[in-house]
């Protein structure tokens, strides 16, 4: 009897040995530096194929920069894109590089404006002129053949009817086609992809039913519309500052913001998987908000978003997620942050400083020794894979 016992002790410490090998193996860290971009109060930030960096922002003066640091390189260069957008609040330029490593930029001023590279000078498009007021938050992707693909929020018709509706344009043959995606109040937080066919995928904000997440994929003749997390409650946020991305398999994944509640939502066998990742702090200004998904060279995703007192980096360890602060200091609210992934895990994060009034760029290189490691099912059967430990949800060393 006593040897049994023994033995059912050891094959115990055994098994405990064997978790806890895994979450050391799986546990990842990242040592942080910053460095100033230029004055701004908003922020968009892309890492292109060649590693150059690219970064769009909105300063107080209502112009909006794009700012280049190439591979290598030690200093940012900027150039104004656009004059004005004759407000400073409520402005949010978005950015994507194509496969030449050119830039596409979009913003929402009462009108939707277009920028790019073309032949070394920029060139504007007002998108959809004439159609009423357009507003919040665009979204914009880029085709492998480099066709732009542009989401955004139509909020009134020329006469002053609210229209509240989520369009898509997209430029074919030189001429931009616009669609609407969903009615409702749709689309005042976006974010958009395009697939390995040239389809574009959006993630967006729907209130016709109270605060809901909706997900659309065009199939090449029409947008499929799915609900992905409904509140049925008017008065929610659920939804906000949304960012989607698809998983090399196509499985969309998306986080987002629900009140103080981060979320992540994935597909799975076809259904929608909806995790609770964490809180953010009370007074949460979910105007002001953001998320950025990302994947590493793991399939684990990262979260960057901001919150008062900090930006923070949630990540999936394999088995957990954690919880780390990127930088911190300041007593405001970080708003406007948005982020990049290196192919060899290195995070490059975009924020505006609310102590400063500069843009600045983190960048996260991941510590010797703690690379990510994918954990097979095997090694977690006996885990729950979707639980979330409170005991992570900390910050961890801050570099400035």
């Amino acid at each position: 009897m006593r040897m049994n016992l023994q033995g059912a002790g050891k094959r115990v410490l055994i098994t405990a040995l064997a978790f806890m090998s895994v979450h050391v193996m799986a546990a990842q860290e990242w040592d942080w530096n910053s460095e100033k971009v230029g004055r701004g109060s908003t922020s968009a930030i892309v890492l292109d194929a060649d590693h150059n960096l690219h970064v769009a922002y909105l300063t107080r003066e209502a112009k909006v920069y794009y700012a280049l640091k190439a591979a290598g390189a030690s200093k940012w260069y900027s150039w104004v894109v656009v004059q004005s957008t004759h407000a400073n609040t409520n402005v949010y330029p978005r950015l994507a590089v194509d496969r030449h490593d050119i830039p596409h930029l979009c913003v929402s001023f009462g009108i939707l404006e277009y920028v790019t590279l073309t032949n070394r000078q920029w060139v504007a498009q007002q998108i959809d002129p004439g159609s009423g007021v357009i507003s919040y938050h665009c979204s914009i992707a880029v085709t492998p053949d480099g066709a732009p693909h542009l989401g955004w929020y139509h909020e009134f018709l020329p006469g002053g009817t609210q229209y509240s509706h989520f369009r898509h344009a997209d430029l074919e043959d030189g001429v931009w086609i616009v669609h609407s995606v969903d009615g409702g109040i749709a689309g005042k937080w976006s974010s958009m992809v395009i697939d390995s066919n040239g389809f574009p995928h959006a993630s967006y904000s729907q209130w016709v039913h109270g605060g809901d997440l909706n997900y659309a994929e065009w199939d090449g003749k029409s947008w499929i519309v799915t609900t992905v997390d409904s509140s049925h409650n008017a008065s929610s946020a659920r939804g906000f500052d949304n960012s989607l991305v698809l998983w090399p398999d196509g499985s969309a994944h998306i986080s987002y913001f629900d009140g103080r509640a981060l979320k992540y939502a994935h597909q799975e066998h076809g259904k929608w998987i909806v995790e609770k990742v964490t809180v953010v702090a009370p007074g949460h200004d979910a105007y002001g908000g953001s998320t950025t998904l990302l994947r590493d060279s793991h399939d684990n995703p990262h979260i960057i978003y901001g919150d008062l007192g900090a930006v923070r980096h949630a990540f999936w360890n394999g088995k957990q997620w954690q919880i780390e602060a990127v930088v911190s200091g300041a007593l405001q609210q970080y708003n406007n942050v948005d982020a990049a992934i290196a192919p060899d895990d290195t995070l490059y994060v975009s924020y505006p400083d609310p102590d400063d009034g500069f843009v600045k760029v983190a960048t996260g290189k991941l510590v010797a020794g703690s690379e990510a490691k994918k954990v097979s099912t095997a090694e977690v059967k006996d885990a729950d894979p979707k639980k979330v430990s409170t005991a992570e949800v900390k910050d961890s060393d801050v570099r400035k």
